[in-house]
């Protein structure tokens, strides 16, 4: 089997702003996936009462023993946020999904959409913009946030945080250095 590649931060762009242009769900759901480490079972699950946009704060219930966070909401995302809650139906998820009930198509339930959905906008996406197949899943925007904070010299403990590991060591995977660099970092350090 092949581990899943993470994207370049422009692929991330370009798949979000493809779907901003075809969905203001869609790229609801992949901008708040791209800027949280969000796994598909975390967006569905996600409740509108969950967003808090005066205090531009996002609370995210992790799954998989992670630890949850409340983390800060970037402009563009209180911006899309807004369109999103002003637009869409009245419901306590952020994201319902429309499912017949057993009767007429006026008598609908609505409920949380299903990660498999979820999979689905993300394919659709990746690829519509070219995104080879090793990173065509939703979990590809976890290890691509992670590894471009990790390549940009975010600090272990504030990624850990981040992504709400629980053990340091499923963050340490994202900092993988060649011995030059460390005997750089060390010269730096010592002298």
């Amino acid at each position: 089997m092949k581990r899943m590649h993470p994207m370049k931060r422009e692929q991330v762009n370009k798949m979000v702003d493809a779907a901003l242009k075809a969905s203001l769900r869609d790229g609801c759901v992949l901008l708040l996936a791209a800027g949280h480490a969000m796994r598909a079972s975390e967006i569905a699950g996600l409740k509108t009462s969950e967003i808090n946009l005066k205090d531009q704060r996002i609370f995210i219930r992790r799954k998989k023993g992670s630890i949850s966070t409340s983390e800060a909401l970037l402009p563009n995302e209180v911006e899309v946020l807004s369109k999103w809650l002003a637009d869409k139906p009245s419901h306590v998820l952020l994201f319902p999904s429309n499912k017949l009930n057993g009767g007429s198509s006026d008598d609908r339930e609505q409920n949380e959409l299903s990660p498999v959905q979820i999979y689905r906008i993300f394919r659709r996406y990746a690829e519509l913009t070219g995104v080879p197949d090793i990173s065509r899943a939703p979990h590809a925007f976890r290890h691509s946030l992670a590894q471009h904070c990790a390549d940009n010299k975010m600090d272990i403990k504030t990624l850990q945080i981040l992504m709400g590991h629980k053990d340091i060591n499923s963050t340490a995977q994202y900092y993988s250095r060649t011995q030059a660099e460390v005997d750089a970092e060390k010269a730096k350090l010592l002298s």
